[in-house]
C-alpha cells in the first residue's frame, strides 16, 4: 500500500502526462500556424528587411505609366493582362538594399537576360542592364509575381519615364529597350532552372545538433533529480521527462523535406583565365563560364581540366558552386555511391554521456543502488518485526522494506556532527541498538552526593532566617540577623562534610584555608579530628556577611567544579559498547526514531535543544540521570529499506535504513542505476558510431577519386578505340 507522498508523486505522474499530451497538441498548432503563415507569405523576399520607405505618389504614378509603356508594346491582350496581373504592386512599401544581381541568358527569348537576386528573379528596365555593377544600390517593391526594380544605383524610374515622356520615345523604343547588347556572354546559356536533388541536398550539414543538445540537458536533468531535495525532485523528474521527449522526438521524427536551392543549368565553354581568377587556394576558382567564375570541389582539380575549352554541361548554385559538369563530375552521384556521414550529433551525445557518467562517479557511490537494483529485480519482501529474535529469524536483505517496533537503546555517537542537532544529548535517537547486551549503568556517583550535602548544609547555616523552627536556637539567630552577623550553628557539619568530598589532600584548598581561619585552627587533620570527636556538640560561630558570601561563593564554584567533572566521567562511561543484538542506523541523520509523544515528553523546557552542556553544572547532572533513565529503554520504531547489512565490533549486526518514501527511494537508487547504465551504453553507442563515421568520411574523397579515375579512364580508352 502506497503512503501520502506516493499518491501524491502518482499525481505529479498523471500531471506530467498531460502536460505532454498538452505540449504535443500545442506544437502541433503552432506548426500549423507556422505553415499557414508560410503560405501566406509565399513572396516574402529574404534580402529586403534592412531599410522601408513608403512609395511616393510620383513613384506611384510613374509605375503605373511604366506599366501602361509596357502594354502598349504586346498586340496580344492575354499578354498584356499577364504583365499587369504580375507586376501590380499589392504594397506600398519600398525595400532598399544592396545585392549582387546575377544576369544569365533567357532560353525561350533569344537576346534577353533574366536577372536574380539571391535566386530569386528580379524585373529591370531592360536599358538599364549596363548599369548593373557587382554589388548594386537597389530599390524595389513587390509585386503579385515578380518584384519590380524602382532604383538600380542611382537610376530612377521616375527619371526614366520623364526621359521618355521628353523625348517621345514611348512608341517604338522595344526593340532598343528590350533587347541587350552583347557583353560577351554568347558562350553561355541557360538551359533550365532546377531543384537540387535530395542527394545533393543531403551534402549539407544536417541540423540535428539542437536535437542532441535537448538530449544531453535531459540527460542533466535526470541526474540534478537524484541529487536534490525530496521538495524540487519530482519537478526536476516532470522537466527531465519533457525535454527527453521533446529532444528525442525532434531527433527521430519525420523530418519535413529540406527547403531545396535552385541550381542553374547552363551549357557553355569553361575557360582556365590563369592569374586573373580569384586566389583561393582551398578550391578551382580560376575557372570561368561566361563571365561567371565557377568554384569547384578541392578533390575534382585533377578531372575539371578534362572539360576546358570544349562545350559542356554545368550546374551551378547561385553561389556559383558547380554541382555537376560534364559526363562524370556529379556531386549528385557522390552523395548516392559515396554517402557522407555526419557525426555532430554523435560527438555532442558522447560527451553529455560521459559528463553525466563522471558527475555520478562523483557525487553518487554506485555500488548501493547497483545492489538495491539487483535485489529489487528479485521481488523484495517487506518485513515487520517486534522482537530481535523475529529479526534474527527473518533473514533480511538489501533492498527489503522492513519495519521494526521495541525497546531499544539510543546511540551515543562518538563524533558529533557539527551541522547536526541532538535534542537529546548526548544521545542520538537517531540511531538505536536493539536485544543488545552489557548496556551501561545509570549515571551514579558518591561524590555527587557528598557535595549535594555540603552545598546543602552550607546553604542551610548561611541562610539564618531560612527554617527557624529547625535550628537550635532562633532567637539567637535572630539576634545576630539584627546585628548584621551570620550564626553558623554546626560548624563542624561543615567540616566533615568537606573532608568527605575532598579526601585529596591537594583538593579544595582555598576552602580548607577559610575553614581553618575560621576555626583558628593551623592543620586540617587536626580540625577533622576535632570535628568528629563530638559530632552531637553543636559549636556556635558568628561570621561577618562577607566572610559568608566568601564561603558561599567557594563552596559554589568548588560543586559545581565537581558537578562538572562526574557528569563528563558519567557521559564517558555511557559511550561502552553494548555486546550482540542489532545497531539500526537512518541514513537520513535527522529523522528521530522517537515518537511525536516520546519526543515531546522528553524534552525539557528549561534545557536548549541543541546541547545539553549549555546549563549549569546542577542541571546537567539530573538532566543526564532523566535521560539516561528513559534513552537507555525507550520505544522506538524504525522504517524503511534495507540499503546495509554489516557486521561490527563487539558481534553486532549493523543495519542501515533508508526511511524516504518507497517511491523516492526507488528513483533515487534505481533511476541512479539506469541513468548510469543507459549513459555507459549512450557513451559506447555514439563513441563507437562517431569514429566509425570519421572513419568512413576520410576514405571518402580517396574513394571517390579512384572512382572517377575509373570513369575518366574507360572513357579515354572508348575514344582511342574509336578513332
Amino acid at each position: 500500500m502506497l503512503n501520502n507522498s506516493d499518491i501524491g508523486i502518482f499525481t505529479l505522474s498523471l500531471l506530467i502526462a498531460l502536460i505532454m499530451l498538452f505540449g504535443i497538441v500545442l506544437y502541433r498548432w503552432a506548426m500549423r500556424r507556422r505553415m499557414a503563415r508560410l503560405r501566406a507569405t509565399d513572396n516574402h523576399l529574404p534580402f529586403v528587411h534592412n531599410s522601408t520607405r513608403k512609395l511616393s505618389a510620383e513613384e506611384s504614378a510613374a509605375l503605373t505609366e511604366y506599366l501602361e509603356y509596357l502594354e502598349s508594346q504586346v498586340s496580344d491582350n492575354a499578354l498584356r493582362e499577364t504583365i499587369k496581373a504580375s507586376l501590380t504592386p499589392y504594397s506600398d512599401s519600398v525595400y532598399t538594399f544592396e545585392a549582387p544581381i546575377t544576369s544569365l541568358p533567357d532560353e525561350k527569348n533569344s537576346g534577353k537576360h533574366r536577372h536574380y537576386v539571391h535566386g530569386i528573379e528580379i524585373y529591370i528596365e531592360p536599358e538599364w542592364s549596363d548599369y548593373i555593377k557587382g554589388v548594386n544600390q537597389i530599390e524595389l517593391v513587390k509585386t503579385q509575381t515578380t518584384p519590380f526594380i524602382l532604383t538600380l544605383n542611382g537610376h530612377e524610374l521616375v527619371d526614366f519615364i520623364h526621359l521618355k515622356r521628353s523625348t517621345g520615345e514611348h512608341d517604338g523604343s522595344e526593340h532598343h529597350s528590350i533587347h541587350k547588347k552583347n557583353d560577351g556572354n554568347e558562350n553561355v546559356e541557360l538551359i533550365r532552372l532546377r531543384k537540387e536533388t535530395e542527394a545533393e541536398s543531403a551534402l549539407r550539414p544536417k541540423k540535428k545538433l539542437l536535437a542532441s543538445l535537448i538530449v544531453a540537458a535531459s540527460g542533466w536533468l535526470f541526474f540534478c533529480s537524484l541529487v536534490s531535495p525530496i521538495e524540487l525532485l519530482p519537478w526536476l523528474v516532470i522537466v527531465a521527462v519533457l525535454t527527453l521527449c521533446v529532444g528525442l522526438w525532434y531527433m527521430f521524427r519525420h523530418t519535413p523535406k529540406p527547403p531545396q536551392y535552385n541550381i542553374h543549368c547552363l551549357r557553355g565553354v569553361p575557360k582556365r583565365w590563369g592569374l586573373f581568377g580569384e586566389s583561393d587556394s582551398g578550391l578551382l576558382t580560376n575557372i570561368s563560364v561566361g563571365t561567371i567564375d565557377l568554384v569547384y570541389p578541392q578533390y575534382w582539380q585533377p578531372y575539371v581540366g578534362y572539360d576546358l575549352d570544349h562545350k559542356t554541361n554545368i550546374d551551378i548554385y547561385l553561389n556559383r558552386y558547380v554541382v555537376k559538369q560534364g559526363k562524370f563530375l556529379s556531386l549528385h552521384n557522390e552523395s548516392t555511391l559515396f554517402p557522407l556521414y555526419h557525426w555532430g550529433k554523435n560527438l555532442v551525445l558522447a560527451a553529455s554521456s560521459l559528463l553525466v557518467i563522471l558527475l555520478l562517479l562523483s557525487a553518487i557511490p554506485l555500488k548501493l543502488p547497483l545492489e538495491l537494483t539487483k535485489a529489487w529485480f528479485k521481488n523484495p519482501a517487506s518485513l515487520s518485526v517486534s522482537s530481535p529474535e523475529e529479526l534474527q529469524a527473518a533473514n533480511v536483505k538489501i533492498g527489503d522494506h522492513l519495519t521494526i517496533r521495541g525497546s531499544g537503546m539510543c546511540s551515543l555517537p562518538s563524533v558529533y556532527r557539527s551541522e547536526a542537532i541532538y535534542p537529546f544529548m548526548p544521545f542520538d535517537c537517531t540511531q538505536m541498538y536493539w536485544g543488545a547486551s552489557d548496556l551501561p549503568e545509570l549515571p551514579s556517583s558518591e561524590v555527587i552526593e557528598n557535595a549535594i550535602e555540603l552545598l546543602y548544609t552550607v546553604d542551610h547555616q548561611l541562610n539564618p532566617l531560612n527554617n527557624l523552627e529547625d535550628r537550635n536556637h532562633p532567637e539567637l539567630a535572630k539576634s545576630a540577623e539584627r546585628s548584621g552577623m551570620t550564626l553558623m550553628e554546626d560548624f563542624p557539619d561543615i567540616v566533615i562534610k568537606t573532608d568527605k568530598l575532598c579526601k585529596d589532600p591537594d583538593d579544595c584548598r582555598r576552602l580548607k584555608a577559610s575553614l581553618l581561619s575560621l576555626a583558628n585552627e593551623k592543620e586540617w587533620r587536626e580540625l577533622v579530628k576535632k570535628s568528629h570527636q563530638h559530632p552531637e556538640q553543636h559549636l556556635d560561630l558568628f561570621v561577618r556577611p562577607a566572610i559568608a558570601d566568601t564561603l558561599r561563593a567557594q563552596v559554589n564554584t568548588l560543586v559545581s567544579t565537581f558537578f562538572y567533572s562526574q557528569t563528563h566521567q558519567a557521559a564517558q562511561a555511557l559511550y561502552n559498547k553494548p555486546t550482540g543484538g542489532f545497531y539500526l542506523l537512518s541514513d537520513n541523520n535527522q529523522k528521530q526514531m522517537l515518537s511525536k509523544e516520546e519526543i515531546s515528553s522528553l524534552l525539557n523546557p528549561d534545557l536548549p535543544p541543541d546541547s545539553l552542556y549549555n546549563n549549569t553544572a546542577i542541571k546537567q547532572w539530573f538532566e543526564l540521570k532523566r535521560l539516561s533513565s528513559r534513552l537507555m529503554n525507550v520505544p522506538f520504531t524504525a522504517s524503511g529499506i534495507v540499503i546495509g547489512i554489516e557486521p561490527i565490533e563487539n558481534q553486532t549486526m549493523q543495519i542501515t535504513l533508508h526511511s524516504e518514501s518507497s517511491l523516492i527511494s526507488f528513483w533515487r537508487y534505481l533511476g541512479a542505476s539506469l541513468l548510469f547504465i543507459v549513459m555507459a551504453a549512450s557513451l559506447l553507442y555514439n563513441s563507437v558510431l562517431m569514429l566509425v563515421r570519421m572513419r568512413k568520411n576520410a576514405l571518402r574523397t580517396p574513394q571517390i577519386q579512384s572512382y572517377y579515375d575509373r570513369c575518366f579512364a574507360k572513357s579515354f580508352r572508348q575514344k582511342v578505340q574509336h578513332s
